[in-house]
């Protein structure tokens, strides 16, 4: 009896969470504010030469947004992830591992660092809501930020994001649309 009602329990833990983060949460009345852009490279995932792939999925995962949002940031790691590798199977292989934890555990509203919104305070992305045009201001304001430490690699076409990371150009030129991109042997 004591299983029948365990079991119970948690499927309606997890129903309210699905259904929290599918239907939306609050929409806000006043414009939360925006945390400074934190990377967390590719989390538990080995970043080598993934980790680009996965700074730009931090970043729209930090941003937030709608559920179509986050579908298209999740599947854009995973091709960004099968295309970096340089390995069609084991490209593909990989980014479908990253695809498949970002899908189970980057959802809005779960207790994890990296969930979808988390660069606004608790009130902001609780499920998926449209950023207001306040709210993408401050996107854009953190992002051009961003953009202007980018380092660019005359010899690869890459950009440094620091020392040792990089990012493809035409991720820089997705997220930086005003930076000039260079070509590159690579």
């Amino acid at each position: 009896m004591k299983e029948f009602f365990a079991g119970r329990l948690v499927r309606a833990v997890f129903a309210v969470t699905g259904l929290i983060a599918t239907v939306g949460g609050p929409v806000p009345t006043k414009a939360p504010k925006l945390q400074t852009f934190k990377p967390n490279g590719c989390s538990v995932f080995p970043d080598g030469d993934t980790y680009g792939c996965c700074y730009v999925h931090d970043m729209k995962y930090w941003a937030g947004g709608t559920a179509a949002d986050r579908r298209k940031a999740d599947r854009e790691l995973q091709q960004c992830a099968a295309d970096v590798t340089g390995n069609l199977a084991v490209g593909h292989a990989v980014g479908g591992i990253m695809y498949a934890a970002v899908t189970i555990f980057g959802a809005p509203g779960v207790p994890t660092r990296v969930k979808w919104g988390y660069g606004w305070d608790d009130t902001r992305q609780v499920g998926y809501n449209p950023l207001t045009p306040d709210e993408q201001s401050q996107v854009d304001a953190h992002k051009k930020d961003a953009c202007a430490t980018f380092v660019p690699d005359p010899e690869t076409g890459r950009y440094m994001i620091d020392g040792t990371h990089w990012l493809r150009p035409v991720d820089v030129k997705d997220m930086c649309p005003a930076m000039p991109v260079t070509a590159g042997r690579r």
